[in-house]
């Protein structure tokens, strides 16, 4: 059981033997779309110590069978670069960030000249995950042995860290409410600007002519574990109807969870590869959701967000449960297409309800994030 696992931390924990000079920085990464994050951390250690980086996206690094005879060549690459060339920067890691879940970490032995840090994928809490929410007892173990290695564990805000503590079975000592590095894009006066947001509009709008003069709906569902679920979630939306009662003024962008594809169609942009998903949220003006996380960084733009959790019973008995009622979400609840265009027709939008939800999941509004886990880090580094 967890061979691969067992395999990749046997070789990091040879290498560590030989790799006293910790030279790098590694990031363990789940989705591309981090990378804007990972630029607000480099900028920090940059000030700090000159640092080598090491890239591993959990994503290109599987077992997946391919009877694509060049697939087969390059997964084997692949994996031999993960294996080995990888492992060895890791080894050689001053300081290890992570966004998501790292099994091999059960297994792995850091010295005390290296710290982890995880920071996780998503702000605040919404729905449940990790530890908690888990069957498999051999998932659940590997969190928590794995949750014993994490130096720091990094959330928005005080009143969502024992979620988190208890998600990633870290002890509460561990978990600082210091403000997460992917936030601090959209207070950076650099792209949150009137300019920036008009150039990345304008390169969708030379792409989408038909877009042009339209505000963007943005619809981005979350993942359900069973395929026929997932599969059905744009026969749960009549773009039809959408189209022709508001598709004068606005323009349907869908934007699938990683986890899944849909096929593009002619009644919607499907932005699915788009993998900024930041700046898809710039450039949005209503956000359609379900139980997706991304509504916890798109308030902080004072947007409309509109729930539409049309399969909620099946999902809070089959998939997840969440940390607050569902009622109490920033926005409308809509029950089909119908409410959809009423809300968006009627410009339902509460600005105290999601100001309030605002400040319930951060503690800090700017883009000094990034900065303040560097300085703590750095600082018990030097205690």
């Amino acid at each position: 059981m967890n061979f691969k696992y067992k395999l990749f931390a046997n070789i990091f924990n040879f290498f560590r033997l030989f790799s006293s000079n910790k030279t790098f920085v590694t990031f363990i990464i789940d989705e591309i779309s981090f990378n804007h994050a990972l630029e607000y951390l480099k900028k920090e250690l940059n000030k700090k110590e000159e640092f080598k980086y090491n890239y591993i996206y959990k994503n290109k690094y599987s077992f997946d069978k391919s009877d694509n005879i060049k697939e087969k060549f390059l997964k084997i690459i692949n994996l031999l670069n993960f294996f080995f060339i990888k492992t060895f920067k890791l080894a050689k890691s001053k300081y290890i960030f992570l966004d998501d879940n790292f099994f091999p970490m059960a297994y792995m032995n850091f010295d005390e000249n290296s710290t982890t840090i995880q920071l996780w994928h998503a702000s605040g809490a919404f729905k449940k995950f990790g530890y908690e929410v888990l069957d498999n007892k051999n998932h659940k173990d590997l969190i928590a042995m794995s949750g014993f290695k994490i130096d720091y564990l990094i959330v928005s805000s005080k009143n969502v860290s024992e979620f988190y503590g208890k998600a990633f079975k870290v002890e509460n000592s561990k978990v600082l409410a210091l403000g997460t590095p992917k936030t601090d894009y959209y207070f950076d006066d650099r792209v949150n600007n009137k300019k920036n947001i008009m150039e990345i509009r304008a390169k969708f709008d030379e792409k989408y002519p038909e877009i042009k003069g339209k505000k963007i709906v943005l619809y981005a569902p979350t993942f359900r574990e069973n395929k026929e679920k997932n599969d059905n979630i744009l026969a749960n939306f009549d773009i039809s109807l959408f189209n022709s009662s508001l598709g004068d003024e606005f323009s349907l962008f869908f934007k699938s969870h990683p986890k899944f594809k849909v096929t593009d169609d002619d009644y919607f942009i499907n932005v699915s590869d788009y993998k900024n998903t930041d700046d898809l949220l710039l450039i949005s003006d209503i956000l359609i959701t379900d139980y997706s996380s991304i509504m916890v960084e798109f308030a902080i733009l004072s947007r409309l967000i509109i729930f539409y959790p049309f399969d909620f019973d099946y999902y809070i008995a089959n998939e997840r449960e969440f940390y607050f009622d569902y009622n109490n979400v920033p926005g409308p609840i809509a029950k089909n297409t119908e409410d959809i265009i009423k809300f968006i027709k009627d410009n339902s939008f509460n600005f105290e309800k999601i100001r309030n939800f605002v400040l319930k999941n951060y503690d800090y509004l700017d883009n000094k994030s990034s900065k303040r886990i560097i300085d703590y880090i750095v600082k018990m580094e030097k205690n």
